[in-house]
């Protein structure tokens, strides 16, 4: 009996300090950062109604990315990105304004929330809303994983 309470002490013992070793070696994430990168990539957010250059697409969004809008099928793929957000030149011109929003999660994920505004340039909006946003970390970098919006303005006649 004596052996048998000795073995679940050692036991419990490791496995206690297994979980602070798993937990002391993800230390490097820090969402300051991360944050901070994704303000940056913010900034020139509307580049993506412009550009058609994948390289931009591929530095922003993971190759399994998906994009979730209104009243069109889940958009899953950089190339189909590419082409969504294109529009085959279709969009150019387009401006969107994303104030810092709530940035939260870990070292596997990230979660972005906010507020955009596509000005219409007479004090009006073309469209204006909420999203959500999920980053993750591919090839070293944080990209955009997941993207949901939708839109506050009542579009019915």
């Amino acid at each position: 009996m004596r052996m048998l309470l000795l073995f679940l002490l050692t036991a419990s013992i490791i496995a206690c300090n297994s979980n602070t070793t798993a937990k002391t070696t993800n230390s490097d994430f820090n969402i300051d950062s991360v944050k901070a990168h994704i303000m940056k990539m913010n900034e020139s957010y509307s580049e993506r109604f412009i550009t058609k250059d994948s390289n931009y697409y591929s530095q922003r969004y993971c190759k399994d990315a998906s994009v979730l809008c209104p009243g069109v099928p889940v958009v899953t793929g950089l190339d189909s990105i590419i082409s969504f957000f294109y529009g085959d030149g279709t969009n150019t011109g387009v401006k969107i304004e994303l104030p810092a929003g709530s940035v939260y999660g870990s070292e596997d994920l990230v979660v972005e929330e906010g507020t955009y505004n596509f000005p219409d340039g007479k004090g009006g909006s073309l469209d204006k809303g909420k999203f959500i946003a999920l980053w993750k970390k591919e090839d070293g970098r944080w990209k955009l994983y997941r993207e949901i919006w939708n839109t506050d303005l009542n579009n019915k006649n």
